[in-house]
């Protein structure tokens, strides 16, 4: 089992990050939701624990886009937030559990037990994006009522772009999702790939477009 710790506290993700260990848990830490997007586009989770205070934008936003796209692991959230309309909103917004700070570590683990024995469906099987589909299972794309066919690294490209929509991607994450379907991988292995993407999307008049962004990376959006 592997849990991802989206916390910004680095003293309380590493402290969470240890008691879980302790109860046998693998997990690794994002400190935003860039982070957080990330990680989940490179690493299947069992469990999320997210904080409502992110950085670069609230953990409930964060959370009800996730689900919207689909994407289904299951989420226990751990914040400052006590109220009961706040308890309310996260559980409306997708969460599986809502546990308040300061909390007893014995009952965070004992709820991260607990979602996990939940019967749930698989995370994310399709993410749509304006008038595209992308099914992450058949590895197969869809515009409007259109199969665009992707080869292995293609696919790889887009899928790691869609699954962080709106979010600047760097070369390294992208070409990293890429190592992992290619037999052999150039220098020029990504810009030929995203070449490729874009004309066979723009092709079938997909309403999505892949930016450049200068010494980063691309932005899906």
């Amino acid at each position: 089992m592997r849990i991802l710790i989206t916390e910004d506290n680095g003293e309380l993700a590493e402290f969470v990050q240890e008691a879980l260990k302790r109860d046998g848990y693998l997990s690794d830490i994002a400190r935003s939701a860039s982070e957080l997007r990330l990680a989940i586009s490179q690493t299947k989770y069992n469990a999320i624990i997210l904080d409502l205070g992110l950085p670069d934008t609230d953990g409930l936003l964060l959370l009800q886009s996730l689900r919207k796209q689909d994407i289904k692991v299951p989420v226990l959230i751990l914040t400052a937030r006590g109220n009961v309309q706040d308890r309310i909103k996260g559980l409306d917004f997708g969460a599986d559990d809502y546990l308040t700070k300061p909390f007893s570590v014995d009952e965070l683990i004992a709820r991260i037990r607990a979602i996990l024995r939940r019967p749930s469906t698989l995370t994310s099987k399709t993410i749509e994006c304006g008038n595209v589909t992308v099914d992450l299972i058949a590895k197969t794309v869809r515009v409007n009522d259109f199969n665009v066919i992707l080869g292995k690294t293609e696919f790889a490209v887009l899928e790691c772009l869609i699954r962080n929509v709106g979010l600047t991607v760097s070369k390294s994450a992208i070409e990293q999702n890429m190592y992992q379907h290619a037999e052999e991988f150039t220098d020029n292995a990504l810009q030929v790939a995203i070449h490729r993407v874009r004309k066979k999307l723009n092709a079938q008049g997909a309403t999505i477009s892949i930016s450049s962004i200068r010494g980063i990376g691309y932005l899906l959006r």
